[in-house]
């Protein structure tokens, strides 16, 4: 891949069964979809894909069938974070052997490093580990460092691999702004999150593009399209539809909202997690969620 990423970068959610085992089936077809879904790139594994519940020979092997099922038609990102340097180098490593487009990962999540020294030093580590370019994921803690604009512009300089940012602090709009400003040419791009919520504004802002929690990867996608097309009123028709699922979903109990929309579009065989409980939806949030998704039905292409 030689374009600058831009677009929706869907991130897969990871299949399980009730009993915690990884859907292996569920997880291609949802690579599938993705790639057809008309996203412009995908992401696995990062916090939305349940990561740190995932086993080393899991993740491992999740890149490789990741990079097989999108066989080349977007680009792939690898999430490497961990709760070590040494373990984030040698997923990085297995990133760039499998065929990985790029990797994406925030500073160790787990024992924070103690100065922006050891910082640099990690992400120069993962960069020539996987030889191809790397995301900075920035987001608050307790799991991310909350690194600032001006440190995150600056590692982008330091390290030619180190050029694309996922930006997440809150608010996520200011910290999107802050970061495009203090960069330069050495930052290709500047990604958000928090499920396209604020995608519109962020556009505006001159973001290259959103990762989202993969379940409605192709409305997400339509959203932005409509956008880059410079129709703004069309794609805030899109984008009112979505959020009546959004906001449906969120009212669930963990997980089960959005893994549910992907059973009942096909993709997965159940709606689980791993370790935590797998409260059943009632018969209230089936309703609700029924409805919503006849609302954002018809923005619906796979």
């Amino acid at each position: 891949m030689t374009k600058p990423f831009r677009g929706i970068f869907a991130i897969a959610l990871t299949p399980f069964d009730s009993e915690g085992n990884l859907l292996w089936d569920d997880f291609e077809r949802e690579c599938d979809f993705i790639a057809r879904s008309g996203a412009h790139g995908f992401v696995w594994p990062v916090m939305a894909s349940e990561f740190t519940v995932l086993s080393y020979p899991e993740r491992m092997e999740g890149m490789r069938r990741a990079v097989d099922a999108v066989a080349g038609r977007i680009p792939v990102v690898l999430g490497v974070a961990d709760t070590t340097q040494d373990a984030a180098v040698r997923l990085a490593a297995e990133a760039g052997r499998v065929g990985a487009d790029a990797v994406i990962a925030m500073p160790p999540w787990h024992v924070k490093m103690a100065d922006n020294d050891a910082i640099v030093a990690y992400y120069r580590a993962l960069a020539e580990a996987a030889g191809i370019p790397v995301f900075v994921q920035n987001c608050d803690p307790p799991l991310g460092s909350a690194l600032s604009a001006p440190f995150l512009a600056e590692l982008c300089r330091e390290i030619p691999l180190v050029q694309y940012a996922k930006e997440e602090k809150r608010p996520i709009g200011h910290s999107v702004s802050e970061l495009i400003a203090a960069g330069d040419d050495n930052l290709k791009g500047v990604f958000s999150g928090a499920s396209c919520y604020w995608l519109i504004s962020e556009h505006k802002r001159g973001a290259a593009g959103n990762m989202p929690g993969c379940f409605i990867p192709d409305v997400d996608a339509r959203i932005w399209d409509l956008l880059e097309a410079g129709k703004e009123a069309e794609a805030r028709e899109v984008h009112k539809a979505k959020m009546v699922l959004e906001t449906a979903v969120q009212g669930m109990p963990p997980r089960m909202g959005k893994k549910m929309v992907l059973v009942r579009r096909g993709v997965f065989s159940e709606a689980a997690g791993r370790y935590g409980k797998n409260t059943p939806l009632d018969e209230i949030e089936l309703a609700e969620l029924e409805y919503a998704i006849e609302c954002v039905a018809p923005y619906f292409s796979v």
